[in-house]
């Protein structure tokens, strides 16, 4: 039985250091009926060069140079010069395992779909993996995504290029920064059932020059800006898919908040600081509605109480993923505070954890008689 041609689009801009690694990935597939397209989009490093240079050595290797035109326009032009018929994406700066492509044709095929996601992916601090996959609907899918327990970007997912042609889908490209979820949750209006499965066989790789990683305000509206979009798309509806939009578009406040903190910003963006920190405080119910785990509610009381601390912390902790993903062993940072301060900080937050905790606990013990009892002036 012959194989269905599969078509990797891979959009390629300044990842001269991961370009090769990402690229042999795919070469070494054990699969063998695909193409491998890369959208050089304007780089300025090497990166055209090294693709140029390994498609001479394999011919399921097609490049296309263009001017810098965005993440969105790169893609769109790997879709319309793809052949296969199904369509898989995977980034510059990642790599995959030799079944990827067999993985997802195997979960397309087996449950018929044409669309298949996977719930989970390698990175430097998270491992799981285990080989159940399912059936979910597509109104499950769209409310996954926005909750964050299926990942909003394209790669680690396949769909057939029926689906995309038949319902005219392609990338918005006037967004730059949530082009992937808007991809997928258009994608989605247009199916019943979607493939699930949670082996990890993607790597995603922590650079700290992308534009995931590099925080930029406009970058940030520009997501707000996306998930309007979205609402407006929606075919298939719910109130669980309503308030899992609203949850998603609430969370855009704590990372602004964060990525003001970790780029040194606050101070030029007061009035963005403040609105961010008076929505986080006027909306804390919705991430204690939302959230299942009870140490991911205590984190947002934590944002509602010291949002500047805990964005600290959370600056901490994105600069110790940047120096593993270097393999380095120092923890630099600008943010000016020694050991003592950081001791100091988690003492401080722990301490309003721990009673934060016993707080939440308590209420949730509470009868609806006794809360308005308990709030009466």
């Amino acid at each position: 039985m012959s194989q269905k041609k599969v078509s990797v689009i891979v959009p390629v801009y300044n990842v001269e250091k991961y370009i090769k690694k990402c690229v042999e990935s795919l070469i070494n597939q054990e699969y063998r009926n695909f193409e491998i397209i890369l959208i050089n989009d304007g780089s300025v490093d090497n990166s055209g060069m090294i693709i140029d240079e390994m498609s001479l050595r394999d011919d399921r290797i097609k490049v296309i140079h263009q001017k810098n035109q965005g993440v969105s326009a790169a893609r769109n032009v790997g879709i319309s010069f793809s052949k296969g018929e199904y369509i898989t994406f995977v980034d510059g700066d990642d790599w995959v395992d030799k079944d990827y492509i067999s993985y997802f044709v195997s979960l397309m095929e087996k449950y018929g779909c044409p669309v298949a996601m996977n719930k989970n992916n390698h990175t430097e601090i998270q491992k799981l993996s285990n080989n159940n996959s399912y059936l979910i609907s597509a109104e499950s899918a769209i409310k996954s995504i926005y909750m964050g327990d299926i990942f909003v970007a394209v790669w680690n997912k396949m769909y057939t290029k029926k689906l995309l042609e038949d319902n005219q889908i392609i990338f918005n490209s006037d967004i730059w920064y949530g082009e992937g979820m808007l991809f997928n949750i258009e994608c989605l209006q247009y199916t019943d059932m979607v493939a699930i499965g949670e082996k990890s066989v993607y790597h995603q790789t922590f650079n700290t020059d992308s534009a995931m990683r590099k925080f930029n305000l406009q970058s940030n509206f520009c997501g707000i800006k996306s998930l309007e979009i979205q609402k407006k798309l929606w075919k298939k509806n719910n109130k669980d898919i309503e308030d899992a939009w609203r949850y998603h578009r609430y969370c855009f406040n704590r990372s602004i908040v964060d990525g003001l903190v970790r780029s040194g910003l606050v101070n030029s963006n007061k009035s963005v600081y403040k609105e961010c920190v008076s929505n986080i405080r006027k909306d804390i119910g919705l991430p204690l509605k939302m959230e299942k785990s009870l140490k991911k509610k205590i984190v947002w009381c934590g944002y509602y109480a010291f949002p500047n601390l805990m964005a600290i912390r959370r600056t901490l902790k994105f600069k110790k993923l940047a120096r593993l993903a270097r393999g380095g062993n120092r923890l630099r940072t600008k943010i000016g505070i020694d050991s003592n301060q950081i001791f100091l900080f988690n003492k401080r937050i722990i301490i309003f954890l721990v009673r934060t905790t016993h707080m939440y606990r308590v209420m949730y013990a509470l009868s609806q008689e006794d809360k308005k009892l308990l709030f009466v002036t």
